[in-house]
Formats: C-alpha cells, sequence, structure tokens
C-alpha cells in the first residue's frame, strides 16, 4: 500500500499506555471505537476541542505563517498594508520564520518597552541599518494582524468547496451526546477557538445548549447559567416531565468571536461584563479573545478566562472521568498544566488525545501502519523516532489511562466517524428541517391517493 492510498483510508496508530494497540485497519478499527464507547459512558465526560478542528474549513494555522502569509492574511482582512508595516515585519522576523505567536510576542514586547521606558520611539537594528519605529505604528501592526487573525476565524471561510461543511462537526457532536446513557450528566465541552462553528453544528442540529450567558436579546455572560440544566415540562401543569434529551455545556475559555467586553455596573461602581453580539462586529479596542501570544497564559488571570479556567480545572477532577481532546496540540501550559495536575492526583481519569500530525513525521508513520509486528509494542521497540512534542510525550507514556490516536485517523472529519454510532441519522433534524417540512407540506405540489401508488409501484 502507497503513502496516498494510506491517507486514502484514514490509517494511523491506536497507542494505550504507551503500547500500539490498532494500526485503524479493516479488522482492527473497532478497537479504537470500543475503546471510545467505554469513555463515552463514563460519569463525568470532558471534551477539550482546539484549532485542528477547523483546519478543513479554513481555519488559520499560528504555525504555519512566514511574512508572506501575514501580509496576505491582512490584506484578506480588507485592511491596508503600509510600507511601515512590511519593514517592521521584516525586522522583527528576519529568518521570515512561521511563528505567528512569537512574531505577535515581538510586537508586545515591543510595545512594553516604550510603556515601560516612557520611548516615544523603539530603535531596531544596528548602525546605518538601524530603524526607528513609533510606538504608534507598533500598535497599528498588532492591532491589523489581531484583526486580521479573528477575521481569518470566520468560519467556514470563503475558500471552502465542502458541499456540507458542518456534516464533520454534527456527526461529532450527534454521535457524542446521543451515545451517552440518558441519565448520565451532560458532556462538557471545552473549546480554545473563537469561531462560531460548534455553535452553529449544535443549532443545525436542534441540540440546546447552555454557554454561560443570560437573556435572548441583551445576553450578558452569567457563569451561574452553567448551574442550569434542561427539562421538559408538562404544558397544562407545569409539571417536570424528564430531562430533555441532547443537550451539552460549552465554555470557550480563549474568547469568542461574537463577545465584547463593557462597563456596567451600579453607579459609582463599575464591573466589566462580556456580552454577546454579532460575529466579528466587535472592535480591536474591545476584543475578548485571548490572541496567540505568550502572554496569553497572564491573560487567562483576567475576567472571563479565568473563571472558564476554573471550570474545565473543576471538571476534570471529578471521579469517573474522561477527557477526549481533539485538534488540540497541547501547545498552551495553561491548560496543559489543568490536565496534567488532573493525571497526577486523579486515579478515576482517562485521557485520549487525537492528533493527526504530532507524534512521527510522515515516512516514519507509513512504515508503522504497515508494520504487521507493530502490535503490542512500543514506538521505541519499533525504531520508530517520535517528534519532540507534548502528544508524543503522551503516546510514550507508560500509563494505561492515557490513549493517543495518531496519523490521518486523528484528522478531525475522520476521527468523528470512529466514535461509535448511536443508530440514528445525523443529518440536519433541528428547527430548519421542521420548517422546510411544513414548507413542503403546505406550498408543495399536492399529489393524488392513485399518484402516489403509481409512484411506489
Amino acid at each position: 500500500m502507497t503513502v496516498s492510498e494510506i491517507e486514502e483510508s484514514a490509517r494511523g496508530l491506536f497507542l494505550i499506555g504507551g503500547r500500539v494497540k490498532s494500526r485503524l485497519g479493516d479488522q482492527d478499527r473497532h478497537v479504537v471505537t470500543d475503546h471510545i464507547a467505554s469513555l463515552l459512558q463514563v460519569q463525568n465526560l470532558v471534551i477539550l476541542i482546539g484549532s485542528g478542528a477547523s483546519f478543513h474549513l479554513g481555519s488559520p494555522k499560528t504555525r504555519d505563517l512566514d511574512n508572506g502569509a501575514v501580509r496576505a492574511l491582512i490584506e484578506k482582512a480588507g485592511l491596508e498594508l503600509e510600507s511601515t508595516d512590511s519593514q517592521l515585519l521584516t525586522f522583527l522576523n528576519p529568518a521570515d520564520g512561521s511563528d505567528l505567536e512569537k512574531l505577535l510576542n515581538g510586537l508586545q514586547l515591543a510595545s512594553s518597552l516604550a510603556d515601560q521606558s516612557g520611548l516615544s520611539h523603539v530603535t531596531f537594528g544596528v548602525g546605518e541599518a538601524a530603524t526607528s519605529f513609533s510606538r504608534s505604528q507598533i500598535d497599528q501592526l498588532k492591532g491589523k494582524i489581531n484583526v486580521a487573525f479573528a477575521h481569518a476565524c470566520q468560519l467556514p471561510g470563503p475558500g471552502t468547496t465542502l458541499p456540507d461543511p458542518l456534516a464533520a462537526h454534527r456527526n461529532f457532536f450527534s454521535r457524542i451526546v446521543r451515545s451517552r446513557r440518558a441519565n448520565l450528566p451532560r458532556p462538557k465541552v471545552f473549546t480554545t477557538n473563537y469561531d462560531l462553528v460548534i455553535e452553529r453544528a449544535l443549532d443545525e442540529l436542534g441540540f440546546p445548549y447552555i454557554d454561560g450567558f443570560s437573556g435572548t436579546v441583551d445576553r450578558r455572560l452569567n457563569l451561574a447559567y452553567y448551574g442550569l440544566d434542561f427539562h421538559r415540562v408538562e404544558t397544562t401543569s407545569q409539571q417536570v416531565v424528564a430531562r430533555a434529551d441532547n443537550a451539552l455545556y460549552l465554555h470557550k475559555i480563549h474568547g469568542s468571536l461574537n463577545w465584547k467586553s463593557v462597563l456596567g455596573g451600579l453607579k459609582g461602581v463599575s464591573t466589566l461584563e462580556v456580552i454577546q453580539v454579532a460575529e466579528g462586529s466587535a472592535t480591536i479596542e474591545e476584543p475578548v479573545l485571548i490572541y496567540p501570544t505568550t502572554a496569553k497564559e497572564g491573560d487567562t488571570l483576567s475576567y472571563p478566562y479565568s473563571d472558564l479556567m476554573r471550570l474545565l480545572s473543576d471538571a476534570v477532577q471529578q471521579n469517573d472521568t474522561a477527557v477526549i481532546t481533539i485538534g488540540y496540540g497541547y501547545g498552551d501550559p495553561h491548560i496543559n498544566r489543568i490536565l496534567l495536575r488532573s493525571l497526577a492526583i486523579n486515579p478515576a481519569i482517562h485521557v485520549l488525545a487525537v492528533d493527526p500530525y504530532a507524534v512521527l513525521d510522515t515516512p516514519a508513520l507509513a512504515r508503522a501502519v504497515l508494520d504487521d509486528d507493530l502490535l503490542g509494542k512500543t514506538l521505541a521497540d519499533a525504531g520508530l523516532q517520535t517528534r519532540e512534542t507534548p502528544l508524543a510525550a503522551l503516546a510514550a507514556a507508560e500509563d494505561s489511562r492515557i490513549a493517543v490516536l495518531t496519523g490521518k485517523a486523528g484528522e478531525f472529519v475522520h476521527a468523528a466517524d470512529l466514535l461509535p454510532e448511536p443508530g440514528l441519522d445525523t443529518r440536519v433534524n433541528g428547527p430548519a428541517a421542521v420548517m422546510a417540512l411544513i414548507d413542503s407540506l403546505e406550498n408543495g405540489p399536492k399529489v393524488s391517493v392513485a399518484g402516489a401508488e403509481n409512484a411506489d409501484g
């Protein structure tokens, strides 16, 4: 089998406790599905979703953007790139690297230096090559990159050619929610993503969810709402009949494109509040996003991120817990610390990390999935050199509570198909589908009984 054939078949490796349990062939794919099925039945289910879950929809990669790509990102957002912007990019990133986080961090450091020293300009370089940039020019480029990055996260992107862009997300959440026993607590979904893909997919499914906001017209973040739940009531007596089906909790721990910060509170006592607005309408002066910089760990100490991180910490420390991470590359120390601490102090936790390419490079992965003798071995035993990433370390961990799925099968669209099938249709079956049915019944062509019988025959 060639590498392209392997990729087409969504092959990969599934490891538990550092040893290979499945190569995702036709004969052993059920090993992965059975393992996930057991995780979905734990008392406390936590799902952590990162940017990798949106790559197929055009989500930008923070570590795959050289200077040219940054310029293109700014121009695609409809912003003008001035000559000083290009010069500053060159000085901050002379090697034309591809890490947006380091670039934004350099701008943040330059801005902080000007603040600390009371300087109106910051000089880069030495001698005749030295060039000075004003504080406003530095802040201008930082603002343009932030706005452009947020703009690029408005998904599905314009370049998406998928006929049904949200199909994978609907499939994922439908299988997660409908595969759990009805008497179990709601799944808790945490995401670092700013985009509204999850909300749109849940809306299309008609699944109710609590995202921490109160109100309808004036929606404000009220974390007490995470203590609420959905129940069905009898319309005449208002008696609770049963708990509503298919609901979950959604926590956007790095903010959202439709969040905006405002000052509120009683007269004379101002407080910072977060409200929901139309997607993309919040400006750079009022962002409620944790942008990808090395300062993001400090940002999590402020409201509302500190409270949302506390909810994540509380969730992973409960008894009988499973944590499934997908699209998350373990690049955020403040989140990793919470997950690793839970592994250290909570013996009743299981972690499944799903990522396509963070464990092995492509040639090594292609060899591994074709190795009939690999089952039961560690990657080191098989002579496979792993990458220097946190996920590779998890894959090598000799801890039976830790499982890792990698390879083509670890891409979000393929991993969703490995979840247990609840036996229900995952197509849009929410309010939109009901309205379409009503419209077809009211306005569609009338068919006689005889005509219908002939058509069936």
